[in-house]
């Protein structure tokens, strides 16, 4: 029997050394090194003599785009995304978290593979100094050379032997898609190392979402408030701080369209064909199988800048700027086309809101997971998997399941008591023995995995009511 263990979203970084409200999603405590060595130990335990394994990162294991810590403090920066940087970000994650290596290894030393998927926060895995790195280290923690043999790595998606399609999912994001995921590089230039391309996700994690101290970038509704719950959150966390949360929003916004749009990268077919070349070598996928899967992805919103426009509300400060100067005129200025103004203007802001609407994130998670269905036709696969989302889920369709890993990052809901939604890890695990599949979500609770068949909208219930505080993490404490 083989077993596939997939998960996905546990952004691992280097940990800040505070216990307070500012950045506690980059507190240890909350880091789930703990959870992923009980996760090993469970699943070798569940697994008779004979039975193959393999250990499926399926991206954003690894947040190149959260920074340095300098003498225990985030540093907001900007980094290169280069080789050299994301060897050293690497070196220092895997620093800060030897449980969690050392469960890796553990892994190893049973005979079992792992395979590493890059992400949209983690591209730079395609690097081959970081890709030797990485296996390097985890064949000198497993305490034998042939272990590296076990560590491979896919840049844009993976096939195992027995036909699951494993897959981060951001390509069908125009957020976070590259365009061309196989070589996700800005064009070269002399002199100067090679460089990822940023997503506009990636340049607003940097700019914008990592600045919010008192909020985890990662979990959507600790961000993805009203205008009076920003008011009253503003009120209770920043009116009495030195941080500036209209500072970071207005900086960050305006930045993010900056970089964007200085960014563009039309492309070229004779590098959408180099793409394809080089997945096909990687995976031994017909290229005109590759050729109908890369025409599934999202086009990167840098192709629309007024998407990146709106969706930072650039657009509508502008125009909310020069509606009140207009409705402030006549005050000024009295006279009928001083009053036209202010009401023309006026009427502008709400035409244009109108005929504008913003899509939410719902619509979102929607549109890549019914992808999945594409990509199954296309390779006739037995299982899709997707990540990126953060919301796991699982079903069966006929033969096939669809399902998604789900995210390990703390969905903080009182960031004052560093209160969670819920301690659960979610895996995807699929054992197939010949034609039979079975598995679909797991969740991981208290070293325990129980198996979750009531997860299966791709839409995530928000706001969760059910607080816990976290416990100690006894393998975090080891970490310390």
């Amino acid at each position: 029997m083989k077993h596939t263990v997939i998960l996905s979203d546990v952004h691992l970084c280097e940990p800040v050394d505070s216990d307070g409200v500012w950045m506690r999603w980059r507190q240890r405590p909350y880091f789930p090194s703990g959870e992923f060595v009980s996760l090993v130990e469970s699943i070798l335990a569940a697994m008779a003599p004979g039975d193959a394994g393999e250990l499926v990162f399926n991206g954003d294991l690894f947040d190149f785009d959260a920074g340095r810590v300098v003498r225990g403090e985030a540093t907001f920066e900007d980094l290169p995304r280069t080789e050299p940087v994301a060897l050293e970000l690497l070196d220092r994650i895997l620093h800060e978290h030897p449980c969690f290596v050392a469960a890796l290894a553990r892994w190893l030393r049973a005979g079992h593979a792992i395979t590493f998927i890059a992400g949209n926060h983690d591209p730079q895995l395609g690097f081959d100094g970081v890709q030797r790195r990485l296996r390097e280290r985890l064949a000198l923690e497993a305490g034998s050379a042939r272990a590296g043999d076990l560590v491979r790595f896919r840049l844009w998606f993976h096939h195992t032997d027995d036909g699951i399609h494993i897959e981060h999912g951001n390509q069908y994001d125009p957020y976070c898609s590259f365009r061309y995921p196989m070589r996700p590089l800005v064009p070269p230039k002399r002199g100067r190392d090679r460089e990822i391309a940023p997503t506009v996700g990636s340049i607003t994690f940097r700019l914008l979402g990592s600045r919010l101290g008192t909020m985890n970038p990662h979990f959507d509704d600790s961000w993805d408030m009203s205008a009076a719950a920003y008011v009253k959150h503003w009120f209770k966390h920043y009116f009495s701080s030195h941080h500036s949360l209209a500072q970071v929003w207005l900086a960050g916004s305006f930045g993010i369209v900056y970089q964007t749009w200085r960014g563009r990268d039309l492309g070229s077919e004779d590098r959408f064909e180099r793409n394809l070349d080089a997945a096909a070598h990687e995976t031994g996928c017909d290229p005109e199988r590759l050729a109908r899967h890369a025409r599934l992805f999202s086009p990167p919103a840098d192709e629309v800048l007024h998407k990146v426009i709106r969706e930072f509300y650039v657009d509508r400060l502008v125009l909310g700027g020069l509606s009140v100067g207009a409705v402030l005129t006549p005050l000024v200025v009295r006279n009928r086309k001083a009053v036209g103004a202010a009401l023309g203007a006026t009427a502008l802001m709400a035409a244009y809101e109108a005929a504008l609407p913003s899509r939410g994130l719902d619509d979102n998670y929607r549109r890549i997971a019914a992808t999945a269905r594409d990509i199954a036709e296309i390779y006739g696969v037995r299982a899709v998997v997707f990540g990126h989302t953060h919301v796991a889920y699982s079903f069966w369709e006929e033969d096939t399941l669809y399902a998604n890993s789900g995210t390990w990052s703390p969905a903080i809901i009182d960031v004052e008591r560093g209160d969670v939604a819920s301690l659960e890890k979610p895996i995807i695990w699929i054992r197939t023995d010949g034609p039979h599949t079975a598995g679909g979500l797991y969740m991981l609770d208290g070293g325990a995995l129980v198996e979750r068949r009531d997860a299966t909208s791709p839409v995530p219930h928000r706001r969760p009511q059910v607080s816990l505080v976290p416990p100690p993490n006894p393998a975090a404490a080891v970490e310390r």
